[in-house]
């Protein structure tokens, strides 16, 4: 059996920046290092982290000491406000793409826009950028209309682009002036063009990665539209071997959140098939 790869798989700048930077931190210090929500969407990682003293915790108001971790999503602005305020020693791995999101949505609030953030009202990286705007503003996930003088458009960094230009052609329809920043993540798109080329060629996808990431997801979604037969799993557990009759060729392809140790497992365990 052929086992294809595309060429940029594992962690992305941002997730490895951050790693590198929790485990430094987890190294040097003696005490609980606490993430505020998972650090990515990883379990396996955030477990070998939990190995290292590194801890995810849901409410910051839970952490009284030791060191706390802006995650790589962004957190809530009142977050943050806290663990200043209590004095608490911080290292910031957020995403520099996601603060960019940040900073162009505070800029057009600034300007008097109506600040529209295209993405998943859910995901900690939008409720992060919306906590900044003090919440005045409007997540979009489907094409909607709106009826605004100004309206200024962001995106959510992992969205694929053909979600975002769906809505933002909506929006001209409606708006008198609008302003937009495409923000997402370049890594983001070159991975799905890579997956989207390398899965044309395959009679399988296999798309590693959390089933929590929002990536990952996006990824699985856009991989199954050109290849039918494409598998989203986190380990090679998730791999049944019943997949693979009549099957010649498999493409392995990951998240940005996805360590490079899993991928490799999961690429002998097929080639072991």
């Amino acid at each position: 059996m052929k086992v294809l790869k595309t060429k940029h798989i594992g962690f992305c700048f941002g997730v490895k920046r951050a790693i590198k930077m929790v485990k430094k931190e987890a190294n040097a210090n003696e005490g609980i290092v606490y993430t505020i929500g998972p650090i990515i969407h990883n379990p396996q990682m955030v477990n070998i982290l939990k190995e290292k003293g590194v801890i995810p915790v849901d409410d910051v108001s839970q952490i009284k000491d030791g060191v706390v971790v802006f995650r790589t999503h962004g957190i809530k602005k009142e977050e943050e406000e806290y663990v200043k305020k209590s004095c608490l020693r911080f290292i910031d791995t957020t995403c520099p793409f996601v603060k960019r999101v940040r900073k162009h949505a505070m800029y057009l609030k600034k300007q008097g826009y109506t600040v529209v953030i295209v993405g998943d009202k859910n995901h900690p990286e939008v409720k992060s950028v919306l906590s900044y705007l003090d919440n005045d503003g409007i997540v979009l996930q489907e094409p909607i209309r709106l009826d605004e003088k100004k309206v200024g458009v962001v995106s959510q960094t992992t969205l694929d682009k053909d979600a975002f230009v769906n809505i933002v052609k909506e929006l001209i329809g409606g708006v008198e002036e609008l302003r937009i920043y495409n923000t997402i993540c370049e890594s983001t798109e070159i991975r799905q063009k890579e997956a989207v080329v390398l899965a044309g060629r395959v009679d399988m996808m296999l798309v590693v990665g959390g089933k929590n990431s929002a990536n990952t997801t996006k990824l699985y979604r856009v991989v199954h539209k050109v290849q039918p037969n494409t598998h989203h799993i986190e380990t090679e557990d998730d791999i049944n071997p019943e997949w693979f009759k009549d099957t010649d060729t498999v493409g392995i392809t990951g998240g940005a959140s996805t360590p490079d140790l899993i991928i490799d497992i999961v690429e002998r365990r097929v080639k072991n098939l």
